[in-house]
């Protein structure tokens, strides 16, 4: 894909992960005033939002609940949705951000929360294989911090994953998780209103609208040279994945569609429901093996919320273990370690599997076959957005086209590697303030030269990864970041890194095709730093460049596994229960056990939605 070099430098921009944002002056002004216009354009009535703050009732020391529920991501607030339409149900909603950021609904700007407050900001420990060429072999694991989770500031990609995927779930003794019994769940929370779509397999009247993302010339030449390289165009999330399509996003009328907007928004009023923000629970209350209650600091303070049915944790793949561990529940020997009386032997944190992902992948063109930058700060944009969802700043990151294919590795017929266009550069013209932050000499002998060009690339993503990482404690402190291990790339047999490469030239194969080339297309092939020392285009040489700028797609699961009791790893049950407690329940990706052709975004919200059935099952 090809972008306007002033578009790039937007995006690349708002790119940039948290622990750099508060020296970058410039962001922070761009944050400002695209605030302003916002609420400019509201006060005078061009736009209207329809947004109101979230409110909640005075706190008190001790207040007791039906469920509390911890976290309020994709698959908490699709839980709270569903189980306060029982209006005898009293339910508290605790979350440890706040709320969600004026222009966190418009896509082009969304992903500035990621700057923010709206970010957890973790970081993964160093390892000796991976990260090899970013700012202190570190990589960024973000994570959404605020009422919608990361729904609020992650790419709005909407895919469910494929049948085999949730047959294999099925298949590790957790009956009820197979396809047939999750296809009605995906069909009930969309409402499908792409052109283009296999209606038997779609749903139409849910919360989470599905619309296709905004489409330039250079999103048709990208279908075009896909599908002359033998790819079919298809509606990924029907009845295959494998082929090509125009991206899928969860947007509404062109504004995003997340956890908050589209599933909170429309219930927060409810009489039944209580939701408390910047509320961070630091443990669970347990007795005799039986949960019942949560503490949490709000304000400084802490309070105790009871629990008079279920405790559940509904707050993410990261945030869910550590709560576990703290409350007394995990591997005894890292409890014993930290002072913290063990309740429960089970193995949380001790398996977390995320796609890695290659996304510098660049060529240059001699010429723009996108939108103009000089759109995305126009008050007619905005305008345009929120009152007709048409414009410029429907676009993502300059999202366009997305494919599925198998590799020649794959043991099934699972689609294992994601190829996705993206109309700009994560490192190439940013200075070096990208989501990749690689170190200043990659910077200056491999991206720099290209700053001034029409640049384009493709992220090529490993869906199913034999490696994985695991989440332990790094102290008692609730308030401590816990320590991340990615794990990626460290199978025996090499199988993840042979897959990638593989993926990395089939994605050439399709940009350097005829139909990029009438725009004269060329690979950025200046060799990466560190890796100069191998032939260009050698195995050699995408294993160096992978492992010197590989990074996370941010899908994390496993960490509390479902399975049963005779799995030594199993977390939860296939009802979403912890093995050994009473009254508590985890309802978010951490209990997913098998990698997913998926983002992990969908599937949460699907979690959430079969959560609440699961437990409507049993209380009604």
């Amino acid at each position: 894909m090809i972008l306007n070099l002033t578009v790039f430098l937007f995006i690349t921009a708002i790119l940039t992960l948290i622990y750099d944002y508060s020296n970058a002056q410039d962001l922070q002004e761009l944050i400002q005033e695209v605030k302003e216009k916002i609420i400019r354009l509201e006060q005078t009535g061009r736009i209207k939002r329809g947004y109101e703050p979230y409110t909640e009732p005075d706190l008190l020391d001790e207040e007791g609940y039906d469920f509390v529920i911890v976290g309020a991501g994709s698959s908490g607030s699709a839980l709270v949705h569903r189980l306060s339409e029982i209006s005898n149900w009293t339910i508290l909603l605790l979350e440890s951000g706040g709320e969600p950021e004026i222009y966190t609904d418009i896509p082009f700007w969304s992903r500035l929360g990621e700057y923010t407050h709206l970010n957890w900001g973790y970081l993964a420990e160093k390892e000796d294989n991976i990260a090899l060429g970013l700012k202190d072999q570190r990589l960024p694991m973000t994570r959404g911090k605020g009422i919608g989770g990361s729904s609020l500031i992650n790419s709005m990609i909407y895919t469910r994953g494929t049948k085999e995927d949730y047959d294999r779930w099925e298949s590790l003794g957790n009956p009820g998780w197979g396809y047939e019994d999750l296809l009605p769940y995906f069909e009930k929370l969309e409402n499908c209103t792409i052109p283009i779509r296999d209606d038997s397999y779609r749903g139409h009247g849910g919360p989470i609208y599905v619309e296709n993302a905004y489409q330039t010339k250079s999103g048709d030449v990208f279908i075009e040279a896909a599908e002359n390289a033998g790819y079919n165009y298809v509606d990924y999330n029907g009845r295959t994945n494998k082929g090509v399509a125009y991206m899928q996003m969860n947007t509404k009328k062109g504004l995003r569609c997340s956890g908050e907007s589209c599933y909170l928004r429309p219930v927060k009023h409810r009489k039944n429901l209580t939701i408390r923000k910047n509320s961070h629970v630091t443990r669970i209350l347990i007795q005799n093996n039986t949960a019942y209650g949560v503490e949490f600091v709000k304000d400084g303070r802490i309070y105790t919320a009871f629990a008079n049915k279920e405790v559940i944790l509904s707050a993410g793949a990261i945030n869910s273990p550590q709560i576990l561990l703290l409350s007394g529940i995990g591997p005894k020997h890292q409890l014993l370690k930290f002072g913290i009386k063990p309740i429960s032997n089970l193995q949380v944190g001790q398996k977390m599997y995320d796609h890695i992902t290659y996304s510098v992948l660049g060529y240059t063109f001699n010429e723009s076959i996108t939108f103009d930058s000089s759109d995305t700060l126009k008050d007619e944009s905005f305008i345009n957005l929120y009152n007709k969802g048409e414009g410029p700043l429907r676009s993502i990151n300059t999202i366009q086209n997305i494919l599925f294919r198998r590799s020649s590795l794959a043991p099934t017929r699972v689609t294992d590697i994601e190829i996705i266009g993206l109309g700009g550069h994560i490192i190439a013209g940013t200075n070096n303030t990208g989501e990749v932050q690689v170190t200043n000499e990659i910077y200056e002998n491999t991206f720099k030269q290209y700053s001034n060009q029409f640049i384009g690339s493709c992220a090529v993503a490993l869906l199913h990864p034999k490696s994985y990482g695991r989440v332990e404690l790094r102290s008692a402190d609730p308030f401590v970041h816990p320590k991340i291990y990615a794990g990626f790339l460290t199978d025996p047999e090499g199988r993840d890194i042979k897959i990638l490469i593989e993926g990395i030239r089939e994605a050439n194969r399709i940009m350097l095709s005829p139909q990029f080339g009438k725009y004269g297309v060329k690979p950025m092939d200046s060799p990466i730093y560190g890796c100069q020392q191998h032939q260009y285009d050698s195995d050699e040489y995408w294993e160096c460049a992978i492992r010197h700028l590989g990074h996370s797609f941010y899908h994390y699961i496993a960490t509390c596994k479902m399975g049963p009791e005779s799995d030594p790893e199993a977390v939860v049950n296939n009802r979403l229960k912890v093995h050994g407690m009473r009254r508590l329940r985890i309802v978010d990706t951490s209990i997913i056990p098998v990698t997913l052709s998926a983002h992990t975004n969908v599937p949460a919200f699907m979690v959430g939605e079969k959560g609440a059935d699961l437990i409507k099952e049993e209380y009604l």
